[in-house]
């Protein structure tokens, strides 16, 4: 066999393998790209939905600030109404009385017809005040809770997909 035989023959054993190695290399390379590739898209995917979680949550937190100054508004307005019964309570514009009953104090009318009479009693300007300063902290609480029952609507109503933002 002489050097070019050789030659020859490598040759035919090195070309296919060498052909062989470049498709495979090209292969490996057209897989790397296709994988880059998905991985972008995942990544474009990704950020269009934390993208959307941002507006959304950006959306929710408005309406939230909305919420809180109409109840914020709601307790103003109940507070200022209260404000104002309990100033004419303690100055005696305004008394509180409840309905009493009383036994007959006329000496003529021991009658078996006549039974108690009906009469009112004031109630004490600073028990009065008293009275509605307890009203005034129930009402604080129910304005709460229908704030939160009316967001809770809202939210729920958002979360199936049955009201605008």
């Amino acid at each position: 066999m002489t050097f070019a035989n050789i030659i020859a023959t490598l040759t035919r054993l090195v070309v296919p393998l060498s052909v062989l190695l470049l498709i495979y290399a090209v292969d490996q390379r057209a897989e790397q790209r296709g994988m880059q590739k998905a991985l972008a898209q995942q990544s474009v995917t990704t950020i269009q939905r934390l993208e959307y979680a941002i507006e959304r949550s950006g959306q929710l937190a408005g309406q939230i600030d909305r919420i809180l100054e109409s109840n914020q508004q709601d307790k103003a307005h109940a507070q200022q109404t209260l404000d104002r019964l309990d100033a004419d309570l303690r100055s005696g514009t305004l008394r509180l009385s409840i309905r009493t009953t009383a036994q007959p104090t006329s000496p003529g009318s021991h009658s078996p017809a006549a039974g108690p009479e009906q009469t009112r009693a004031d109630i004490d300007p600073a028990d009065a005040a008293a009275l509605v300063r307890i009203t005034s902290a129930g009402d604080d609480a129910i304005i709460d809770l229908n704030t939160c029952i009316d967001a809770y609507g809202k939210v729920m109503l958002q979360a199936n997909g049955t009201a605008q933002p």
